[in-house]
């Protein structure tokens, strides 16, 4: 895939989810107001967090292996039946700790005792989730980029129609199950995209476990599960900081510039996932890499810096546009999180090039830096400055991991250059 069709396509799935974005933004901003629009986000990342600590390191391990194994079907289907059956023993027993656990985590988490059905709802759903997460993988690993982009698409609509139905007449308690059953929609459109398809089993559980193949996939874990995990309770502990400085109405409008900024990034997000991970996975000349990156750096980062300036001009159109009077506090956000935003980019582009190339253990452990970094910079900031402590910590902490990977980059480079046609360990 080149990368103006990873571009193209990733702009038409940003493009379709931020105008249903816009809509979901201003409907929850209506009837949830501040206070439980900070709500729904805590649940959002507890729903992440929850499904990435099983699936993350497990599907990045899945992509890769289906892409090496090409056309041979056989061993796809082995592959493919081994993680579901991990994920499916695994699965069921923390779905049950959730049921068992959501009225302690309403209350911990939500700062609602009355919040608990929606917790038991979607550990219900909990083993679906994975599953859909385990086609697409399956998708991206075989380069069926459209029907990834569908998949996508289509949770996105789902997403926007459950919070259509069920905010207006339920409230916050609407909201929440709104995202408790997204699990389920997502891995009906999955499976409905996906049953058609040559890379996804007709009976996807009946291949075997393979112990081999298990060991190969598992060793992606460690690095996935610290990022995957780590980066939703940060966020979930970040929003605990605010709430205990200025209030549920307060995490609302840290949320509310998120999301604006979750709506513009996903083009970017798509093109690193769908382009530059496996174009950097094979490159194996230090020349051709530089040029890659450098590429990336002349075109990603620019761009998404245009967009972010352009969105803090526009602030206030935004605001009175997307959110309701309540939210008008919000502006004193957006600098802070629109620099931190192209920082970001910045940094994700080499962090790719160094997941492509660089050791596996080197990068969980400037993950987990980076996490722990990030934590204490939100309290010293909260602290001192309140809630727009929390976009200034993100925009020194991606700073921060920006000038990280391009020192890594550079040693990766130096080495390569060093042992040509090596592979880097």
């Amino acid at each position: 895939m080149s990368l103006r069709q990873a571009a193209t396509l990733g702009a038409a799935q940003t493009a379709t989810t931020m105008a249903l974005s816009f809509i979901s933004v201003k409907v929850t901003s209506v009837f949830l107001g501040p206070a439980g629009l900070g709500t729904l986000g805590q649940f959002t990342y507890f729903i992440t967090m929850t499904q990435a600590v099983l699936a993350a390191g497990l599907n990045i391990g899945l992509v890769r292996r289906t892409a090496e194994l090409g056309d041979d079907r056989p061993a796809r289907e082995r592959v493919v039946s081994t993680v579901l059956r991990a994920l499916v023993i695994a699965g069921i027993p923390v779905a049950l700790v959730i049921a068992a656990s959501s009225g302690w985590l309403a209350r911990e988490l939500l700062h609602d005792a009355s919040l608990g059905i929606p917790f038991v709802v979607f550990a219900a759903l909990f083993v679906l989730g994975l599953a859909a997460s385990v086609v697409i993988a399956c998708a991206n690993g075989a380069k069926d980029f459209r029907t990834l982009t569908f998949i996508n698409m289509g949770t996105a609509v789902s997403s926007l129609a459950l919070i259509v139905a069920l905010c207006p007449p339920f409230g916050v308690l609407g909201g929440v199950l709104a995202m408790a059953l997204l699990p389920l929609a997502s891995w009906t459109i999955a499976w409905l995209l996906a049953r058609r398809r040559d890379w996804w089993p007709r009976r996807p559980l009946a291949h075997g476990f393979d112990a081999r193949e298990a060991r190969g996939i598992v060793a992606f874990v460690p690095m996935a599960v610290i990022s995957a995990v780590g980066l939703p309770l940060l966020q979930i502990l970040i929003r605990d900081a605010v709430a205990g400085h200025g209030g549920m109405a307060d995490v609302g409008l840290l949320q509310g510039v998120v999301r604006i900024s979750d709506m513009y990034l996903g083009v970017a997000t798509s093109i690193f996932a769908m382009y530059y991970f496996p174009r950097f996975s094979e490159i194996a000349d230090a020349g051709e890499l530089v040029r890659e990156a450098k590429r990336g750096l002349a075109i990603i980062v620019p761009t998404v810096a245009v967009v972010s300036f352009a969105i803090w001009l526009l602030r206030d159109l935004v605001i009175r546009i997307l959110f309701t009077a309540e939210f008008n506090a919000m502006r004193d956000l957006f600098a802070w999180q629109m620099l931190g935003n192209t920082l970001k980019m910045v940094g994700w582009l080499f962090g790719y090039l160094l997941l492509a190339k660089a050791n596996a253990l080197a990068m969980a452990a400037l993950e987990t830096v980076t996490i722990v970094v990030w934590w204490l910079l939100s309290l010293a900031f909260i602290a001192h400055n309140g809630t727009i402590g929390a976009p200034q910590a993100y925009a020194v902490t991606y700073a921060l991991y920006s000038v990280a990977t391009f020192v890594g980059v550079a040693f990766v480079v130096r080495r390569m250059r060093a042992t040509p046609r090596a592979a880097v360990a």
